[in-house]
C-alpha cells in the first residue's frame, strides 16, 4: 500500500517535479546552442564537424531528453522518473558530448570514443526512462508520440554506433553518408515528427487537428521510419540513386506533416507570432533538406552546404522555437511571469537572422552566414538573460 500511495503521490506531483528535473537539461541545450554558431566562426581544426556535433548531439539530443520526458509525463497522467536516473541520463548526454568534441578536435580517438559511448548509454537510458513512462500511463493519447520517440532512439543507437567507428579512424564515405541519414532523419527527425501534431496544438493554444488521429500519427512516423532506414541502408551499400527516391520521398512526408496541425486564424497567429512562425519554417527547411541530401548524395557533390543549411534552417530553428515556447513555462512565476516569458522569446529579429543565415550556409556566402549566426545568437543570449533574470524556483 505505501508503494501505490508512492505512486500515487508522485504522480499528483508530476508536473511540478517533471518541470524541475527538466529545467538543467534545457538549460544544458541552449548553452550547447550558443556554443554551436561560436564554434562555426572561430579557428578550429574539425570545420563543419564541430558546429553541427555541439547543435546535433548537445543541444538537439539535451532537448530531446528533457522534452520528450516531460511532454509523456504531463500528457500521459504518468509519475515522474526518479531524480537520480534523469540526472544521470542527462549527464550522459552532455559529458559524452564534450568528450566526443573535445577528443575529435583534439585527434584522441579514444577520447571521442568514451564520449560518443557515453552519448549512446544516454540514449539507452532516455529510452529505458520513457518505456517506464509508457507503461505507468493512464491516458493512452499521447502513446503514438512515445511510440515514436522510442523507433527514432533506436535509430540514434545505430547512428550513435557508427559514428563511434567513424570518428575513431573507421573512415567509410558510405558508412559516413549512412550515419548522417539516420541521425539526422532518423532520431532528430523522428522524434519532432511524432511531437509536431501535439506540440504545434499546445503552441498555439488549440486543441489538436481532428485529422490527427493516433492512426495517422503512427502512420506518418511508420512511413518515415521506413524511408530513412531504406536511404540509409541503400547509402551504406552505395546504392545512391535509391536513396536520393527514398529521400525525396522523406521530405515529401515532413512537408506533408503539416496538414496535421491545427487550423490557425488571427488570434492564434497573434498570439504566437514568431514562434509558430519559425517552427512552420523550421519543417520546411527540414523536409527539403532532407530532398536535397539525397541528391546531392547521389551525385557524390560536397553535401556541407546542405548539411549547414539542414541544421540551421531545420533542427535548431524548430529546437529555439521550442524553447521560446518551454522556457517560459518552466520559468513559471505565475500568470503575469508566464505572460511576459512568451513577451519575451517573441524575436522577430531571431527568425529573420535564422533563415537569412540558412540560405546563406546553402549558398556558401560566408560572411552573410556568419553575420546571421551572430545576430541570432545574440538575439536568443540577450533574451535568454532576460528569461533567467525572472525564474522563480519552484518545488
Amino acid at each position: 500500500m505505501s508503494d501505490d500511495r508512492a505512486v500515487e503521490d508522485r504522480r499528483r506531483d508530476r508536473v511540478a517535479v517533471v518541470h524541475r528535473q527538466t529545467r538543467p537539461t534545457l538549460l544544458a541545450a541552449a548553452a550547447f546552442l550558443v556554443a554551436a554558431p561560436v564554434a562555426a566562426v572561430v579557428p578550429h581544426s574539425t570545420g563543419v564537424w564541430l558546429p553541427l556535433h555541439l547543435l546535433l548531439v548537445g543541444a538537439l539530443l539535451s532537448a530531446i531528453s528533457g522534452a520528450t520526458q516531460m511532454l509523456a509525463v504531463t500528457w500521459s497522467t504518468s509519475p515522474a522518473p526518479s531524480d537520480r536516473a534523469v540526472a544521470l541520463q542527462r549527464a550522459a548526454v552532455v559529458a559524452g558530448t564534450l568528450l566526443l568534441v573535445s577528443g575529435r578536435e583534439a585527434g584522441s580517438d579514444l577520447v571521442a570514443a568514451v564520449g560518443g559511448t557515453l552519448v549512446g548509454g544516454g540514449v539507452l537510458l532516455l529510452a529505458g526512462l520513457l518505456v517506464g513512462i509508457r507503461r505507468t500511463a493512464t491516458t493512452d493519447r499521447y502513446g503514438p508520440a512515445i511510440d515514436g520517440y522510442l523507433v527514432a532512439l533506436a535509430f540514434g543507437v545505430v547512428g550513435i554506433a557508427v559514428g563511434v567507428h567513424l570518428a575513431t579512424g573507421g573512415a567509410s564515405t558510405d558508412l559516413r553518408a549512412a550515419h548522417l541519414v539516420v541521425n539526422l532523419l532518423g532520431l532528430v527527425g523522428g522524434v519532432i515528427l511524432a511531437t509536431l501534431p501535439f506540440f504545434a496544438a499546445t503552441q498555439v493554444r488549440a486543441k489538436m487537428s481532428p485529422r490527427a488521429t493516433a492512426g495517422r500519427i503512427r502512420a506518418w512516423v511508420a512511413t518515415s521510419a521506413i524511408l530513412v532506414a531504406g536511404a540509409a541502408s541503400a547509402l551504406a551499400i552505395d546504392l545512391r540513386d535509391l536513396a536520393a527516391v527514398l529521400l525525396v520521398a522523406e521530405g515529401i512526408v515532413v512537408v506533408s506533416v503539416l496538414a496535421l496541425l491545427p487550423r490557425v486564424g488571427a488570434r492564434q497567429l497573434s498570439w504566437s507570432g514568431p514562434r509558430l512562425v519559425q517552427l512552420i519554417a523550421g519543417v520546411v527547411w527540414w523536409a527539403l533538406g532532407a530532398a536535397a541530401l539525397g541528391l546531392v548524395m547521389r551525385s557524390g557533390g560536397d553535401d556541407a552546404p546542405v548539411l549547414r543549411a539542414l541544421a540551421i534552417g531545420g533542427f535548431a530553428q524548430i529546437l529555439v522555437a521550442s524553447l521560446a515556447y518551454l522556457g517560459p513555462v518552466l520559468r513559471g512565476g505565475g500568470h503575469e511571469q508566464l505572460s511576459d516569458g512568451f513577451a519575451t522569446t517573441r524575436s522577430w529579429i531571431g527568425v529573420g537572422a535564422a533563415n537569412v543565415a540558412a540560405a546563406a550556409a546553402l549558398l556558401e556566402l560566408e560572411l552573410v552566414l556568419a553575420l546571421g549566426l551572430v545576430a541570432w545568437a545574440l538575439d536568443g543570449a540577450v533574451r535568454g538573460v532576460r528569461l533567467l533574470s525572472g525564474w522563480r524556483r519552484r518545488p
